[in-house]
């Protein structure tokens, strides 16, 4: 079993590297960012992508969080309206913690964007596309 990283990161990278040195090649300087600036960038942006798509940790968070009307209603009488009402408040808190998350990531993406860089990406990849 062969793991391949397939990130945005590593395609990046991998376009550059093969191609820096072609002519028409999109250059880091002709777009006003430096190296430092650029690798920075693609670590922090890459960063946001795998905290999303950490199914593992998603999943974790969303079964305590769950759960956790469920315990709380364990100090009451055992009732079927105090089932229901845990699971009413546990589907609730599974709702608002997803909607916190796409709009923390939403404003963590919004603050990281910078369109040069941006630019230069989308350069990138359409000259590898060629």
């Amino acid at each position: 079993m062969s793991n391949i990283l397939d990130d945005m990161e590593h395609r990046v990278r991998k376009v550059i590297a093969e191609h820096r040195d072609d002519a028409g090649f999109p250059q880091l300087e002709d777009y006003g960012v430096s190296e430092e600036q650029f690798d920075d960038y693609m670590f922090y942006k890459q960063a946001i992508i795998d905290d999303i798509d950490s199914l593992r940790k998603k999943y974790t968070i969303y079964s305590i969080i769950f759960i956790a009307p469920f315990v709380v209603m364990a100090f009451f009488e055992t009732t079927v309206k105090n089932l229901f009402i845990a699971v009413g408040w546990g589907c609730a808190l599974c709702v608002l913690y997803y909607l916190m998350t796409i709009i923390i990531n939403k404003v963590r993406m919004s603050r990281l964007n910078n369109e040069a860089i941006e630019r230069y990406i989308a350069d990138v990849m359409k000259f590898q596309d060629r």
